[in-house]
């Protein structure tokens, strides 16, 4: 029996998924404009610079709602000379998208790369194309929030690890939203 109840322990968490993305809203009744004020949240504690990135526009939220459920966020895109990068922030039903956006968005004919990496202690996936110089990286903070980075021209593969890396999400974490199940 003991060996049994360790087995099954061992197993079940051999199945949790640590770094993997939660859906957070459970509830479709809540009205919409809770989630549209808490992609407004998330807004407010978008990064104010990205390293040398700066804001080339404001902070924008979002509500939505996909197949999976509703989804709400904010995004800012920032410049440093020619060079741009969008930074994107979701929570609500965004389990299936993570899995999604992780997998890549590749076009018959273009050469990106998937790679593994870790930013800030989570499990990231990073997409290279080398030939059109793009790059994003794509992570989940807190099981609760989908973030993704998207630099054009990249340098390499690496520069968008390290510029999420230098992101303080210690703003995002602290996020408390009003339109998710307590």
């Amino acid at each position: 029996m003991r060996r049994a109840l360790l087995f099954a322990t061992v197993a079940l968490l051999a199945g949790c998924d640590s770094d993997g993305a939660t859906d957070t809203i459970a509830d479709t009744s809540v009205d919409p404009a809770v989630w549209r004020a808490d992609g407004q949240k998330i807004s407010g504690a978008l990064p104010r610079v990205v390293a040398s990135f700066k804001p080339s526009e404001g902070a924008d939220a979002f509500s939505t709602s996909y197949r999976t459920g509703p989804v709400f966020g904010g995004s800012c895109e920032y410049a440093d000379g020619a060079r741009q990068l969008v930074v994107r922030v979701e929570s609500g039903n965004i389990r299936e998208r993570a899995a999604t956006l992780a997998k890549g968005h590749a076009n018959p004919g273009e050469s990106f790369v998937t790679l593994d990496a870790k930013v800030h202690g989570s499990r990231a996936k990073v997409h290279w194309n080398g030939l059109g110089k793009t790059a994003d990286v794509v992570f989940v903070l807190q099981r609760r929030l989908l973030v993704q980075l998207v630099l054009v021209p990249a340098r390499s593969q690496d520069e968008i690890v390290q510029l999420a890396e230098s992101m303080d999400v210690g703003p995002l974490q602290a996020l408390v939203f009003d339109g998710v199940a307590h």
